[in-house]
């Protein structure tokens, strides 16, 4: 590559031009050098003087351009990796854990005592299995906070990103969890499914109840929409409201928010506002 060629690159571009080049060269084959030979020597290959003056050129400017063209892939590759890993949302981390007996954790047991192993796997996709007598509380700082109620069956969902892929789905088969989100999720969106419904917050403090009979949604603060599984739009659900969807023929119900849902989650609230800021 020449030096004006050089200078149309990127810094980025002339990084990975200069990281290819810098590569040692492959070491062909036994069995490649030994056909190479046998064709030289039978003369199927020309030596470099000999071929048509057309070719030439040709020839002469893919060998010029072929650094170039490696490189932007190269580079293009590498800013991807790069802004992804800029763009990754706070780790989830363990902010306290009570009771007793193990978390599943995919299948895993973990002492719900054991705060460093029950941290270091609290992955996005990870599927929680709380214990009887047992309750923990995770957040992403600035983003949202998560209180993980005994007996829950929680399938956890990836933080939001930074900048853009601002989206996160969890999954409850079963159990209550009680969520509030910060400054840092304004303009992201989190997805909770049961088999029943889907709800969506964009910004809020409310409780996600599944029963045997079906699934409850009780809203503290602000807004979130809840969707049956069977329908196609979603319902708004304000704050002081709670809509239940039914497992079986009922249409859901729609009411004030249970009394016993508004102390807890005030409480939750209150404890975590300050990380959430």
């Amino acid at each position: 590559m020449s030096a004006r060629e050089r200078e149309r690159l990127t810094p980025e571009e002339q990084r990975a031009s200069e990281a290819v080049r810098s590569l040692p060269p492959p070491r062909p084959e036994a069995a490649f050098r030994a056909r190479l030979k046998r064709e030289f020597a039978s003369g199927k290959i020309e030596s470099p003087g000999e071929g048509r003056a057309q070719e030439r050129p040709v020839a002469r400017f893919w060998n010029r351009r072929a650094p170039l063209w490696v490189a932007i892939p190269v580079a293009a590759a590498a800013a991807v990796v790069v802004v992804g890993a800029l763009n990754r949302g706070p780790r989830w981390e363990l902010l306290s854990s009570r009771g007793s007996g193990d978390v599943v954790v995919d299948g895993v047991p973990v002492p719900i005592v054991d705060d460093a192993e029950l941290a270091r796997r609290l992955k996005p996709g990870v599927r929680l299995k709380l214990p009887a007598d047992g309750q923990i509380e995770i957040a992403s700082a600035g983003q949202v906070a998560i209180q993980v109620t005994a007996g829950t069956d929680l399938t956890l969902p990836a933080t939001p990103g930074r900048w853009f892929w601002r989206r996160g789905r969890a999954g409850v088969a079963n159990g209550e969890v009680r969520i509030s989100t910060g400054a840092g999720f304004a303009g992201a969106r989190l997805e909770v499914e049961t088999p029943e419904v889907m709800v969506e917050v964009m910004g809020t403090t409310l409780a996600v109840i599944r029963e045997p009979a079906g699934t409850c949604v009780c809203v503290l603060e602000g807004s979130v929409t809840v969707a049956a599984t069977h329908e196609s739009a979603g319902v708004p659900v304000q704050a002081g409201r709670l809509r239940f969807v039914f497992n079986d023929a009922r249409p859901p119900m729609a009411s004030s928010m249970r009394p016993q849902e508004e102390a807890p989650l005030r409480d939750f609230r209150t404890r975590r506002g300050a990380m959430l800021r």
